[in-house]
């Protein structure tokens, strides 16, 4: 154990309080890095950070009021301001609250947010059990001979065995269990588009939930009911959380095939909406128009440099629109990012050929409801959206091409409103 990592006279750099901040710090960083490869901008993360840092406090204060409601009236302004009482499953609710109304007030999608979460959160929490272990905060098992039981004789937290005494290092455990847990869900969240999002934020709550009521057993803890204690209690929840989650996101896939079919019905009597009227600049500063490509199949892709499905995108539309060039067709991306000459170079890196125009206002991605990057719309000869395509796709695909060319010639769309 090293509390103390670094002492300079009166000031000293905690262990705890150092790998809390690392924590911090790598867990916004796998944040950043999900929400790129969803094609969400990274910017969120440090704000998504700031807001599960401050729901923590007060969520893991409020539930260690409740449990030491005693002490609190006892001397309440002492409990208050004290730097003790913080309970791990009171911090979680907290910051799942707070960083579900941060995801809520920006309208981004809280599913796939949720998920670039839970990576990183779960990390986090490895990260933070090691500065458990560092510091010696009570978090220890039970005691043990076990050839890895070690003495918390430096603790922060009072140790009051005797000399020779070996406890088992629940921290320890707790910190390998949420390792294996964060490289599982990263390997996952490699191919965000092989599952339905909030697929790994429901798998986060039934590791984790599972791990805590595991290591529970060998942590020396109050019991409560049935001999479990209340982290176990939680850990039950949290597990049952996750199992129907993952039920309800597969239902709900089902669903959203049944209420596809029915949108085409739909369509098929109502008709398809008129896409919206916008205008924006090319690279050589002039102005360009939906309304100009009117008697031509748009293929309508909004984009940013900074994101990595986009960039991955990019070469299979440039040979899609080097196929139907001439044909009725035309090919337009839209980039929202506020640098034009960092468009210019990507341009000229990927070799495009086709019109890129700069929105760096986000008006044409308001307009059009986008939920991320990349999203690509189709729309008609007479200016009406037949589909929607949300995050990347392969635009090398045979079968992509001959359904174009199917609008193109006969104007029809024989996909869905969705792509598919």
């Amino acid at each position: 154990m090293v509390p103390v990592l670094l002492q300079f006279g009166p000031i000293a750099l905690y262990s705890f309080g150092a790998m809390l901040a690392l924590a911090f710090l790598a867990g916004g960083a796998i944040v950043g890095n999900q929400l790129e490869v969803r094609g969400l901008d990274r910017r969120h993360a440090s704000s998504i950070v700031w807001w599960a840092a401050i729901g923590g406090i007060v969520g893991s204060r409020v539930l260690s009021l409740a449990n030491d409601w005693a002490q609190f009236l006892e001397s309440p302004l002492t409990f208050v301001v004290s730097g003790a009482g913080f309970v791990w499953y009171g911090g979680l609710i907290g910051g799942f609250l707070s960083v579900s109304l941060y995801i809520w007030t920006r309208a981004l999608p809280y599913f796939a947010v949720a998920d670039c979460v839970a990576v990183g959160l779960v990390l986090g929490q490895a990260i933070g059990r090691v500065g458990c272990q560092l510091a010696g905060d009570g978090d220890w098992g039970h005691v043990s001979a076990l050839p890895w039981a070690i003495a918390y004789t430096r603790a922060i937290f009072d140790w009051e065995y005797p000399a020779g005494v070996l406890v088992q290092p629940a921290p320890v455990y707790e910190s390998l269990m949420y390792s294996l847990i964060f490289l599982f869900l990263f390997e996952r969240s490699r191919d965000p588009a092989r599952q339905p999002e909030g697929t790994l934020l429901f798998a986060y709550l039934g590791l984790t939930g599972l791990a805590r009521f595991l290591v529970e057993f060998v942590r020396i803890e109050p019991r409560l009911w049935l001999d479990l204690t209340e982290a176990q209690w939680i850990g039950l929840a949290s597990m049952a959380a996750g199992l129907i989650g993952i039920l309800w996101l597969r239902r709900r896939s089902a669903w959203v095939s049944v209420l596809a079919s029915l949108a085409l019905v739909t369509l098929g009597c109502t008709g398809p909406k008129t896409a919206p009227a916008f205008v924006a600049q090319d690279l050589d500063g002039q102005a360009v128009t939906l309304a100009q490509h009117r008697g031509k199949v748009v293929f309508l892709n909004l984009w940013t440099t900074w994101c990595p499905p986009c960039r991955r995108e990019m070469p299979a539309m440039q040979r899609l629109a080097e196929k139907l060039e001439g044909e009725g067709f035309v090919m337009l991306a839209v980039s929202e990012d506020d640098s034009v000459d960092d468009v210019r170079a990507f341009v000229e890196e990927m070799g495009i050929g086709f019109p890129v125009l700069i929105d760096s206002t986000g008006t044409v991605g308001r307009a059009y409801g986008i939920t991320g990057y990349p999203e690509t719309f189709i729309i008609d000869r007479e200016g009406k959206q037949m589909a929607r395509f949300i995050g990347p796709r392969d635009w090398t695909d045979p079968q992509v091409e001959r359904d174009l060319r199917t609008l193109i010639d006969e104007g029809r769309w024989v996909r869905g409103p969705d792509g598919n």
